[in-house]
């Protein structure tokens, strides 16, 4: 059982969560809308399985806590955690996401933001954080990058890159 060093919870954003909610709001009353006004049932459970479906996807990838261990830093979602290993990395800085960020293919803030995204001065990578003031840079070995956020993200990158200096001494 690995020792954890840090555990931070992923806090959303005031924007995120209007999104969430009107997002859900607008989605269930189209559904409800569709069931009450039309004959064809098929195209009434089938909007409302993508619905679930959508918000299905969002339990395997919005982050809930950024953990921090004696060998890996991981992502807990609700149904699973996304480890990297301390060992790959390379470097670990704070670094905000900026308003030229382009989604590839992600959520921009339903349910958090999450997944691949493009930004000029930093490049592609993966992203898993509630709010854009609480981010920090996760470089690996092999150049693939990671947005992490959590409360406290500086707090958090700074006790990272101590463990990494350890493990490398």
């Amino acid at each position: 059982m690995e020792k954890t060093i840090l555990k931070k919870r992923v806090k959303l954003s005031s924007w995120s969560i209007a999104m969430t909610i009107a997002t859900i709001t607008f989605l269930i009353g189209i559904c409800l809308w569709q069931f009450n006004k039309t004959d064809n049932e098929l195209y009434c459970w089938l909007l409302l399985g993508i619905v679930v479906i959508w918000s299905f996807y969002t339990l395997f990838y919005s982050p809930m806590y950024i953990v921090l261990t004696e060998d890996s830093i991981n992502v807990q979602t609700l149904m699973r955690v996304r480890c990297i290993p301390l060992d790959e990395i390379e470097a670990v800085k704070i670094c905000e996401p900026t308003m030229s960020e382009h989604r590839i293919c992600g959520s921009g803030g339903y349910f958090g933001y999450f997944g691949w995204f493009r930004e000029p001065s930093i490049g592609k990578y993966f992203a898993y954080y509630g709010k854009a003031s609480e981010t920090f840079l996760i470089r690996l070995k092999s150049g693939r990058q990671y947005m992490l956020g959590c409360r406290d993200a500086r707090e958090m990158a700074e006790t990272l890159g101590k463990t990494l200096e350890k493990k490398e001494s």
